[in-house]
């Protein structure tokens, strides 16, 4: 059976609030190595009782986007401070550029982005 992969526009419409977002890098025709950045950001995410969900960007029809919503409380939540600490610079780029990039996007772009 198919897997129902939402998009970025459906986690925004309704969620209705700012929301972080993982892409990663790697290519869709080369396996994942042991221990990859994949892995490791989905384990904290479960040790940090993070949900989170495989996305898709608009027009996306198949294939593993590598893209992940990722449900914090908020950007005043302690995680994110915990998730820089672990996975970015002080300035908030990707240790790894090349493989990950958390990202924000707000509610009042998305909406703004959608007239």
């Amino acid at each position: 059976m198919p897997k129902l992969i939402r998009t970025v526009d459906e986690v925004m419409a309704r969620e209705k609030r700012d929301m972080l977002f993982v892409q990663f890098r790697h290519s869709l025709l080369k396996r994942l190595p042991p221990n990859s950045s994949r892995q490791q950001h989905l384990a904290w995410f479960d040790a940090k009782g993070l949900h989170y969900e495989l996305v898709a960007p608009r027009g996306w029809l198949e294939g593993d986007p590598g893209l992940f919503a990722v449900y914090f409380g908020g950007l005043a939540d302690p995680r994110v401070a915990d998730y820089s600490a672990v996975f970015e610079t002080a300035d908030g780029k990707s240790l790894a550029p090349e493989e990950y990039q958390m990202v924000i996007i707000t509610y009042k772009s998305w909406l703004d982005s959608q007239s």
